[in-house]
């Protein structure tokens, strides 16, 4: 899979972050920048390369974005929805939240929750542990009588697809390459790296319908990952110049840049 996605972490009950998941490259605390391969834009370099995911809060801002996903998570009440990520599950599997709080009166028996605010609502009535707070994750046993004020994400694991509308279990999550304004759907994602779903076919079979087939794994195109720019490239490390052409973008060893969508 490649290295997993980090997650952005942050403190709800000391509204601090713990882990923001990047060190800024224009300002790095522990590298020589004279031996740090940077990608150049044409003013600057990036303020960091690579993506992280983490689930929407006070911590993310246009500094430190997360990962913007569409998810559908499987017998929802939410349906097709905006989301995040809560960790990576598998090189195309994510478990994800939606970013739209539900009543948990609406929540659905066997579909997990994050609880997003305590509120009234009784949470142990509904299968949550005792001390349940925010942040705290459980799949419901009955839903809630309605009428209390707590509020909860609903939680499921998703797989990356190419629709824009992703069909349930599925999830999109869209990039720029190449200064290209129209974004494109991705097959791959990993701590610094991507995949669209335009790669090479296995004896000729492609991707089909809107989901990734494990048959079109040959010669996929890879991007660099970052939130900020589509119009570098990147110096890929160990890249057998003398084939890369072949299987990638360029000639020289390098990958261009992916702009991946954001929430800030």
């Amino acid at each position: 899979m490649g290295r997993p996605l980090k997650i952005q972490k942050y403190n709800v009950a000391s509204s601090t972050p713990i882990d923001q998941g990047y060190t800024p490259f224009a300002a790095p605390t522990a590298m020589d920048t004279n031996t740090v391969v940077l990608p150049q834009p044409p003013t600057s370099p990036l303020p960091f390369t690579g993506v992280v995911g983490g689930i929407d809060s006070a911590g993310v801002s246009a500094t430190y974005p997360i990962v913007a996903v569409t998810v559908n998570i499987a017998n929802s009440f939410s349906g097709a929805a905006a989301g995040a990520i809560i960790r990576q599950k598998g090189a195309r599997k994510f478990l994800v939240a939606t970013t739209a709080a539900i009543d948990p009166a609406n929540a659905v028996v066997g579909v997990a929750l994050q609880i997003a605010a305590v509120g009234d609502t009784d949470w142990q009535a509904m299968g949550a542990p005792v001390g349940a707070a925010i942040g705290t994750l459980f799949t419901p046993t009955a839903a809630s009588a309605g009428g209390s004020t707590g509020t909860a994400f609903e939680v499921g694991q998703c797989v990356l697809a190419a629709a824009g509308t992703p069909t349930a279990g599925n999830m999109n999550i869209a990039m720029a390459v190449a200064d290209d304004s129209t974004n494109v759907y991705i097959s791959k994602l990993t701590n610094k790296f991507v995949q669209d779903f335009n790669g090479g076919g296995d004896g000729g079979v492609a991707n089909t319908g809107d989901v990734w087939a494990y048959t079109a794994t040959v010669d996929n195109i890879d991007y660099a990952s970052n939130f900020f720019s589509d119009s570098s490239t990147f110096d890929k490390s160990g890249a057998e110049v003398a084939t890369w052409a072949a299987t990638q973008q360029n000639s020289d060893g390098t990958l261009n840049l992916a702009q991946v969508d954001s929430t800030t």
